[in-house]
């Protein structure tokens, strides 16, 4: 009686643990589409100028949908534009990771040769889940991230985060759900506990932005199952708290005073842009 008891106790557990599956198809970037390096011949491994279609026809259910030049998918150890074994770190999970790359670019503008005005770039991806999320139902979301090693030839290893949420769409950021703290040289686990609301099909992730010129985060190993563990409470807000105004401008690009009259565009450290219309 006492085995079929233990046999009974190990079957309900093995169904357990295989019932917690990651409901993310390729949260580890594992499923790809190798690309060989015509120069290097290294596998998996861009610059970053490879563009958006690169990125959607590379990497299997996960869309990119931010700005042109800010992703890249790593093969670690990978040569990039410092010696390997500055970059020699492995993967979190398997053998790559992702790097989703942040700009405040100045630009000159055509009219005005003289003016230059701030242009925010961000990396955003989506990652499609195995199927629509349960309505009302209680999930576990875990991540990991970390920043490029330091490196003298470079400048986009300085420190970042991200935005992570759930959406409804591949090319849409949704419900927000966490934003991580900014990123270590060592990989740092995220964990967050929610419930949906809509039946989100997609995790979203968005690079942040600081006052840095151009910098960059790896992320990797996105995980998520079904729990009935407490919700999470007290998540850090960098994008809201503790964002910074950068610069406002006018239409043309010049640098404003909070009170002109006329169209103004607030542009915040966190990448987002407000519009204003001041009449008095």
């Amino acid at each position: 009686m006492k085995r079929i008891s233990l046999i009974t106790l190990l079957f309900c557990c093995a169904f357990s643990v295989k019932a917690q599956q990651n409901l993310v198809l390729n949260g580890s970037f594992e499923l790809n589409n190798p690309i060989v390096d015509s120069i290097t011949g290294l596998v998996n491994c861009w610059n970053d100028f490879s563009p958006i279609a690169d990125y959607n026809n590379t990497i299997f259910y996960s869309t990119h949908f931010g700005d042109d030049n800010t992703s890249t998918l790593w093969k670690i150890p990978c040569l990039a534009c410092t010696p390997q074994t500055l970059w020699g770190e492995i993967a979190k999970d398997g053998d790559h990771v992702l790097s989703l790359i942040g700009r405040d670019e100045l630009v000159i503008l055509p009219w005005a040769p003289d003016d230059t005005i701030h242009l925010i770039k961000q990396g955003k991806i989506s990652l499609t889940l195995d199927a629509p999320l349960l309505n009302t139902k209680r999930y576990r979301l875990n991540f990991w991230i970390k920043d490029p090693p330091p490196e003298p030839n470079c400048i986009y290893q300085k420190n970042n985060y991200i935005n992570v949420g759930i959406s409804n769409y591949e090319d849409q950021l949704g419900r927000h759900l966490i934003t991580s703290n900014y990123g270590n040289t060592i990989w740092q686990e995220y964990t967050y506990v929610f419930e949906t609301q809509m039946e989100e099909e997609y995790i979203t992730v968005t690079v942040g932005v600081n006052d840095t010129i151009d910098y960059a985060v790896f992320i990797d190993h996105f995980v998520l199952t079904e729990t009935e563990e407490p919700l999470t409470t007290g998540i850090n807000e960098l994008n809201g708290n503790n964002r910074k105004l950068l610069k406002i401008v006018d239409l043309l690009g010049k640098e404003s005073k909070p009170k002109q009259k006329g169209l103004l565009f607030y542009i915040y450290s966190d990448g987002t842009v407000e519009k204003r219309i001041i009449i008095e």
